[in-house]
């Protein structure tokens, strides 16, 4: 092979040692920021947790104020980090919605709405039983999820609702509770004015675990049209997310006296309403899907068969 003279060696030395040293840049996404903190706040214009969203914000600490002269309803989601050997209070407030529920790590903590004290049932079998305060067995990071629903009938232009988190040593005691669900007083100052806790706002965090958000999703995407979601009567029929129903009454001409015309308006497998001990109800045929569906309903004068063929791949219902 011919070799460099020795001219060319000394030129191809003098380029490469004149060449710049040249910083490396990397791009600012792949720069270190802090974790957001707080709890993901997501309001809709409708009573159905659902629809448009009029609010999508990240707020600090789970206290929330919003107008309340127009039906809403509204969300609160994220993460909280806990500590083992204590325990974790819940102490809830929902202001003037009609429902309102809290859960921690699964577990309902307070409510309100549905399920509350009411008499004249005995208190030994009344579902007030929650699961608060919390131990922290294994999990550290307990995924929470609040919900409201308002009516828009406040008494004040704007209303407030949210959840007051304590801990204590697991040894020292219980945290004292408050708020509905637990009582009331202890969680709030006048004005809805939330008592802030110093290791609270480290804590919080708007991300869902991934496990808990694929399961959002997937219950999501499988709680949508029509079916015999509500649980109270197989009679009615509801679409969801946006809660429209489609109910049907069964009326007795043949019934006479103060029941006359009796018309059945519920029907369960398990109980049913006052005067209505002869109704009977089984269960036939139905898809897995919810595109079909069938049942046997009978009074003491009637029996009669339902059916029903639901359309889940479009925006319709036909019987």
């Amino acid at each position: 092979e011919p070799s460099l003279s020795q001219s060319a060696r000394c030129m191809l030395r003098r380029r490469v040692a004149r060449w710049p040293c040249l910083p490396l840049i990397l791009p600012i996404s792949l720069a270190w920021q802090p974790p957001q903190r707080g709890l993901a706040l997501t309001v809709f214009n409708s009573t159905a947790v659902a629809g448009t969203i009029l609010r999508s914000e990240t707020v600090a600490l789970p206290n929330v104020t919003h107008d309340s002269r127009r039906p809403f309803s509204a969300t609160l989601t994220g993460t909280i980090s806990v500590e083992r050997d204590y325990l974790y209070n819940f102490s809830c407030f929902f202001g003037d919605a009609v429902l309102g529920y809290v859960h921690v790590d699964g577990h309902l903590v307070c409510q309100k709405g549905t399920n509350g004290a009411h008499g004249p049932t005995p208190p030994s079998v009344r579902s007030t039983e929650y699961d608060n305060p919390l131990p922290v067995i294994s999990s550290t990071a307990w995924p929470i999820r609040l919900v409201v629903v308002h009516h828009g009938s406040a008494s004040r232009p704007t209303d407030s609702f949210g959840v007051r988190i304590t801990r204590a040593p697991e040894r020292g005691g219980r945290p004292a509770g408050g708020g509905e669900g637990g009582g009331k007083g202890a969680a709030w100052l006048g004005g809805g004015t939330l008592r802030k806790e110093a290791w609270l706002e480290g804590a919080l965090s708007p991300a869902l675990p991934e496990a808990e958000a694929q399961r959002d999703a997937m219950q999501a995407r499988l709680s949508s049209g029509w079916a015999p979601w509500y649980d109270m009567s197989y009679t009615r029929l509801v679409r969801l997310p946006e809660g429209s129903a489609l109910a049907l009454m069964l009326c007795d001409s043949g019934a006479s006296g103060a029941d006359a015309p009796r018309c059945l308006e519920e029907a369960r497998v398990d109980w049913g309403p006052g005067g209505q001990g002869d109704v009977t109800i089984r269960l036939g045929a139905h898809a897995y899907d919810r595109s079909y569906l069938q049942l046997y309903l009978a009074t003491a004068t009637c029996n009669v068969s339902i059916e029903a063929c639901l359309c889940v791949c479009a925006p319709g219902l036909a019987l």
